[in-house]
Protein backbone atom coordinates (compact mmCIF):
# COMPACT_ATOMS: atom_id res chain seq x y z
CA UNK A 1 0.00 0.00 0.00
CA UNK A 2 1.43 3.26 -1.24
CA UNK A 3 1.18 6.27 1.33
CA UNK A 4 -1.45 8.30 0.06
CA UNK A 5 -3.62 4.82 0.31
CA UNK A 6 -2.57 4.08 3.79
CA UNK A 7 -3.12 8.17 4.35
CA UNK A 8 -6.77 8.26 3.01
CA UNK A 9 -7.55 4.54 5.08
CA UNK A 10 -6.49 6.86 8.26
CA UNK A 11 -8.24 9.88 7.50
CA UNK A 12 -11.34 9.12 9.53
CA UNK A 13 -9.68 7.38 12.44
CA UNK A 14 -9.33 8.42 15.77
CA UNK A 15 -6.05 10.73 16.93
CA UNK A 16 -4.89 7.72 19.21
CA UNK A 17 -5.21 5.31 16.28
CA UNK A 18 -3.19 7.94 13.75
CA UNK A 19 -0.81 8.66 16.23
CA UNK A 20 -0.09 5.06 17.36
CA UNK A 21 0.41 4.46 13.40
CA UNK A 22 2.99 6.97 12.59
CA UNK A 23 5.34 5.58 14.37
CA UNK A 24 5.85 2.87 11.51
CA UNK A 25 4.37 4.90 9.04
CA UNK A 26 6.17 8.80 9.70
CA UNK A 27 3.85 9.86 6.84
CA UNK A 28 0.27 9.31 9.20
CA UNK A 29 1.58 11.98 11.27
CA UNK A 30 0.48 14.80 8.96
CA UNK A 31 -3.12 13.83 9.44
CA UNK A 32 -2.93 15.22 13.39
CA UNK A 33 -0.78 18.50 11.69
CA UNK A 34 -3.61 18.87 9.62
CA UNK A 35 -6.44 18.39 12.30
CA UNK A 36 -4.59 20.66 14.69
CA UNK A 37 -2.11 22.90 12.94
CA UNK A 38 -5.03 26.23 12.81
CA UNK A 39 -6.39 25.62 16.19
CA UNK A 40 -3.06 25.07 18.37
CA UNK A 41 -2.12 28.50 16.65
CA UNK A 42 -4.90 30.10 17.49
CA UNK A 43 -4.80 29.32 21.09
CA UNK A 44 -0.47 29.58 20.73
CA UNK A 45 -0.90 33.42 19.20
CA UNK A 46 -3.60 34.32 22.47
CA UNK A 47 -0.63 32.95 25.21
CA UNK A 48 2.10 34.43 23.44
CA UNK A 49 0.62 37.25 21.49
CA UNK A 50 3.32 36.81 18.63
CA UNK A 51 2.81 35.36 15.17
CA UNK A 52 6.27 34.32 14.41
CA UNK A 53 6.68 32.95 18.04
CA UNK A 54 3.00 31.22 17.89
CA UNK A 55 4.42 29.53 14.41
CA UNK A 56 7.70 28.22 16.34
CA UNK A 57 5.76 27.34 19.18
CA UNK A 58 3.49 24.76 17.45
CA UNK A 59 6.33 23.35 15.20
CA UNK A 60 7.68 23.09 18.38
CA UNK A 61 4.43 21.21 19.80
CA UNK A 62 4.42 18.56 16.74
CA UNK A 63 7.89 17.59 17.15
CA UNK A 64 7.38 16.62 21.33
CA UNK A 65 4.21 14.91 20.28
CA UNK A 66 6.04 12.93 17.84
CA UNK A 67 9.01 12.28 20.33
CA UNK A 68 6.59 11.77 23.49
CA UNK A 69 4.23 9.91 21.70
CA UNK A 70 5.03 6.37 22.77
CA UNK A 71 4.31 7.36 25.93
CA UNK A 72 0.79 8.15 25.85
CA UNK A 73 -1.44 6.53 27.09
CA UNK A 74 -5.44 6.90 26.67
CA UNK A 75 -7.30 6.80 29.50
CA UNK A 76 -11.42 7.39 30.18
CA UNK A 77 -11.78 11.07 30.47
CA UNK A 78 -8.21 11.77 29.08
CA UNK A 79 -8.25 11.35 25.37
CA UNK A 80 -5.28 12.57 22.59
CA UNK A 81 -6.96 16.09 21.93
CA UNK A 82 -6.35 16.55 26.18
CA UNK A 83 -2.52 15.46 25.84
CA UNK A 84 -1.78 17.85 23.44
CA UNK A 85 -3.49 20.77 24.58
CA UNK A 86 -1.02 19.96 27.77
CA UNK A 87 1.73 19.71 25.30
CA UNK A 88 1.16 22.84 23.77
CA UNK A 89 0.48 24.55 27.06
CA UNK A 90 3.94 23.21 27.95
CA UNK A 91 5.96 25.07 24.96
CA UNK A 92 4.07 27.99 25.22
CA UNK A 93 4.83 28.20 29.22
CA UNK A 94 8.42 27.51 28.23
CA UNK A 95 8.87 30.22 25.96
CA UNK A 96 6.82 32.78 27.93
CA UNK A 97 9.32 32.03 30.53
CA UNK A 98 12.44 31.91 28.36
CA UNK A 99 11.91 35.15 26.72
CA UNK A 100 10.54 37.33 30.42
CA UNK A 101 13.68 35.94 31.62
CA UNK A 102 15.69 37.68 28.21
CA UNK A 103 13.68 40.68 28.40
CA UNK A 104 14.33 41.47 32.35
CA UNK A 105 17.97 40.29 31.89
CA UNK A 106 18.52 42.96 29.43
CA UNK A 107 16.69 45.39 31.09
CA UNK A 108 19.39 45.46 33.58
CA UNK A 109 22.21 45.64 31.26
CA UNK A 110 20.30 48.23 28.93
CA UNK A 111 22.29 51.58 29.87
CA UNK A 112 19.18 54.04 29.48
CA UNK A 113 17.52 52.04 31.88
CA UNK A 114 20.08 51.96 34.33
CA UNK A 115 20.37 55.92 34.61
CA UNK A 116 17.10 55.91 35.32
CA UNK A 117 17.35 53.04 38.15
CA UNK A 118 17.38 53.98 41.54
CA UNK A 119 21.34 53.27 42.65
CA UNK A 120 19.53 50.69 45.61
CA UNK A 121 17.62 48.57 43.44
CA UNK A 122 20.35 45.89 43.63
CA UNK A 123 17.71 43.22 46.15
CA UNK A 124 15.38 43.85 43.16
CA UNK A 125 17.76 43.20 40.24
CA UNK A 126 19.23 39.83 42.07
CA UNK A 127 15.58 38.98 42.24
CA UNK A 128 14.60 39.06 38.50
CA UNK A 129 17.92 37.47 37.19
CA UNK A 130 17.87 33.53 37.24
CA UNK A 131 21.64 32.67 38.50
CA UNK A 132 21.78 29.70 35.94
CA UNK A 133 20.42 31.26 33.35
CA UNK A 134 22.93 34.08 33.59
CA UNK A 135 25.83 31.66 34.06
CA UNK A 136 25.16 29.93 30.98
CA UNK A 137 25.20 32.80 29.20
CA UNK A 138 28.89 34.37 31.35
CA UNK A 139 30.10 30.79 30.61
CA UNK A 140 29.68 31.83 26.50
CA UNK A 141 31.66 34.51 26.47
CA UNK A 142 35.32 35.86 26.29
CA UNK A 143 36.88 35.53 30.17
CA UNK A 144 37.15 39.34 30.22
CA UNK A 145 33.68 40.12 29.05
CA UNK A 146 32.40 37.29 31.79
CA UNK A 147 34.08 39.19 34.47
CA UNK A 148 32.94 42.29 34.21
CA UNK A 149 29.52 41.38 33.69
CA UNK A 150 29.57 39.08 36.78
CA UNK A 151 30.70 41.99 38.51
CA UNK A 152 27.90 44.06 37.44
CA UNK A 153 25.01 41.99 37.60
CA UNK A 154 25.59 39.50 40.16
CA UNK A 155 27.59 41.63 42.67
CA UNK A 156 25.82 44.78 41.46
CA UNK A 157 29.22 46.54 40.82
CA UNK A 158 28.96 50.24 39.09
CA UNK A 159 31.64 51.02 36.59
CA UNK A 160 33.72 52.99 38.70
CA UNK A 161 34.10 50.18 41.55
CA UNK A 162 34.19 47.55 38.37
CA UNK A 163 37.43 49.62 37.11
CA UNK A 164 39.43 49.89 40.32
CA UNK A 165 39.05 46.20 40.68
CA UNK A 166 40.02 45.57 36.91
CA UNK A 167 42.93 47.98 36.56
CA UNK A 168 41.18 50.23 34.10
CA UNK A 169 39.76 53.87 33.01
CA UNK A 170 36.32 53.67 33.78
CA UNK A 171 35.92 54.46 30.29
CA UNK A 172 37.37 51.60 29.26
CA UNK A 173 35.06 49.57 31.29
CA UNK A 174 31.82 51.40 29.58
CA UNK A 175 33.48 50.43 26.00
CA UNK A 176 34.03 46.74 27.07
CA UNK A 177 30.16 46.44 28.61
CA UNK A 178 28.82 47.90 24.92
CA UNK A 179 31.33 44.85 23.66
CA UNK A 180 29.75 42.32 26.12
CA UNK A 181 26.24 43.29 25.68
CA UNK A 182 26.77 43.15 21.95
CA UNK A 183 28.05 39.31 22.73
CA UNK A 184 25.27 38.54 25.06
CA UNK A 185 22.77 39.45 22.82
CA UNK A 186 23.95 37.55 19.87
CA UNK A 187 24.58 34.82 22.42
CA UNK A 188 20.67 34.73 23.39
CA UNK A 189 19.67 34.57 19.49
CA UNK A 190 21.35 31.42 19.17
CA UNK A 191 20.10 30.11 22.53
CA UNK A 192 16.16 30.48 20.93
CA UNK A 193 17.41 28.80 17.97
CA UNK A 194 18.65 26.29 19.53
CA UNK A 195 15.93 26.25 21.67
CA UNK A 196 13.81 24.74 19.07
CA UNK A 197 13.28 20.60 19.95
Amino acid sequence: MNPYQRKAEFQEKRDEDVLAASFKHPHLFELLVERYEEAFLRKARSVVRNEEAARDIVQDTFVKIYLYGRSFRPVEGARFSSWAYKVLMNVCFYWYKKMKRERDFFSALDEDMEAVLPHDDSAEREHKLDRDYLESMFSRLPETFARIMRLYVVEQKDYKEIAEVEGVSEGAIKTRMHRARAEMREIARKITEESTY
